[in-house]
């Protein structure tokens, strides 16, 4: 009798957990003509999927596209971001001679040379989202491999994150990503990023960040962040966290946890409207920045000017639990 009262028990705290979050999402969804951050935490919390009853890759199978010889820390950085935020599984698509190097940082990343293997034919199809970038450099093989993957991604309509010298990409060719369909591509430009960009956009009465089509939107970094959607409806900055050490390495841990906060806003169906797609991209894209901030924040207070990207990391866990749980 006793095993079937706590059975009963817990039945109702779960039903009584998703009866909680099903009204939230109404209430704000209610609300969103009036769109503020105060949605915006309150949407970024309920995007967060529950770890009961999951099996491995429903939380997020995520590729990082980047690395060098030159840069093997910045993919390091973004994908152990996107899978120490919750994705299950994540893949580093690097060059021959950086995979070594990546692989010898984490056995929990699957490094895979984008050579040894048809990338458009098994693993792509295969992930949910796609961020292009960290350490990428600027050599023509690296451009190359930017090209290829936006060119896969963009047939098979598959959610992509644009930093670093992906973005040096886009600047050389930006044409590549216009028309980009639906879920869409977040670029995360920072302020220099964001001149270079500007300067490859042809000239227009529109905002420059509206070339590329209705579902590119762009994150600008800085000491403001700042979100731009083409329909401006879903826009918002912040300035709150974070602190004066700009250590490097941070913008690929806001890359990283991104491709993960971007999978699980649009597996969420806010609000459940034909506007789901570009209110997931918004969310999803304050997730990530309010959470680096955090994680800036914390890591300062510790380390102060010492402090260096791998500290940033040590707060993931503390940083997620403050802002979504």
């Amino acid at each position: 009798m006793l095993s079937m009262k706590i059975f009963y028990g817990l039945v109702l705290v779960i039903v009584s957990q998703f009866m909680k979050a099903d009204l939230l999402i109404i209430e704000e969804c209610t609300r969103i003509d009036n769109f503020d951050e105060t949605i915006l935490s309150k949407l970024s919390k309920v995007v967060v999927p529950e770890l009961n009853g999951k099996r491995k890759g429903e939380a997020g199978k995520i590729a990082v596209v980047g690395g060098s010889k030159e840069y093997t820390g910045a993919p390091y950085f973004a994908a152990i971001s996107a899978l120490k935020v919750g994705a299950d599984l994540v893949y580093v698509i690097t060059t021959e001679n950086a995979a070594p190097v990546i692989k010898s940082y984490s056995p929990d990343l699957i490094v895979i040379p984008h050579t040894s293997t048809n990338i458009s034919a098994y693993l792509l199809p295969s992930v949910h989202t796609v961020v292009i970038g960290p350490g990428l450099g600027r050599s023509t093989e690296g451009l190359n491999l930017a090209y290829e993957v936006i060119k896969i991604c963009k047939k098979m309509q598959k959610p992509l994150v644009i930093d670093a010298d992906g973005l040096y990409a886009i600047y050389k060719d930006v044409q590549i990503l216009k028309d980009y369909p639906s879920p869409g591509a977040i670029l995360t430009p920072n302020n220099a990023e964001v001149k270079r960009l500007k300067q490859s956009v042809p000239e227009t009465d529109t905002p420059w960040y509206k070339y590329w089509g209705d579902h590119v939107t762009v994150l600008q970094k800085g000491e403001q962040d700042m979100y731009f959607s083409n329909t401006g409806e879903f826009d918002w900055s912040i300035s709150e966290g974070g602190s004066g050490r700009r250590a490097g390495g941070q913008g690929d841990i806001l890359a990283g946890a991104l491709g993960t906060f971007y999978n699980w806003g649009l597996n969420a169906n806010i609000c459940e409207t034909n506007k789901s797609t570009q209110l997931a991209q918004s969310v999803a894209a304050y997730a990530a920045a309010k959470f680096t901030r955090t994680c800036n924040s914390k890591a300062y207070k510790i380390y102060g000017r010492s402090m260096i990207a791998s500290n940033m990391l040590n707060e993931i866990h503390s940083a997620f639990d403050d802002l979504f749980l």
